[in-house]
């Protein structure tokens, strides 16, 4: 009866143990992934988009927004907003490009083609890739 109460003593403190040593490791793994990331593939996220609109990147649930200004003819004008404050802007020309970073990796939106008709809204080309 003794060893029976040893032997179960020693199962439940093995068993807490291990899920002691399970829970920090978990812990560990969550501390170096970044909380969000953005769902860019490899070869990047191609768009047409028109002026004056935002584009919301997957994988970061809306922090990370990419607004379209004007575009003219030659250039269009772009911001990127992490939780509404603007953490990159500039005006680009057709074929120019800019950078951001988020959690520590550095982005690069090309501006491929400027599309302004006589009338209406203008048109950019973006392709987003990491750096």
């Amino acid at each position: 009866m003794k060893q029976q109460i040893i032997l179960a003593s020693l199962l439940a403190m093995l068993v807490t143990w291990v899920a002691c040593n399970e829970k920090e490791a978990s812990n560990s793994q969550e501390a170096v992934r970044p909380k969000h990331h953005l769902n860019i593939p490899l070869n990047g996220i191609e768009s047409m988009v028109e002026s004056n609109t935002q584009k919301i990147i997957e994988g970061t649930d809306g922090s990370i927004v990419v607004t379209i200004g004007e575009v003219t003819r030659k250039k269009v004008s772009l911001s990127v907003k992490r939780n509404d404050e603007i953490i990159e802007e500039k005006i680009v020309e057709e074929k120019g490009n800019m950078d951001f970073e988020y959690e520590g990796i550095t982005y690069t939106i090309e501006v491929g083609q400027l599309k302004k008709p006589l009338l209406g809204a203008g048109k950019a080309e973006i392709r987003i890739h990491q750096k």
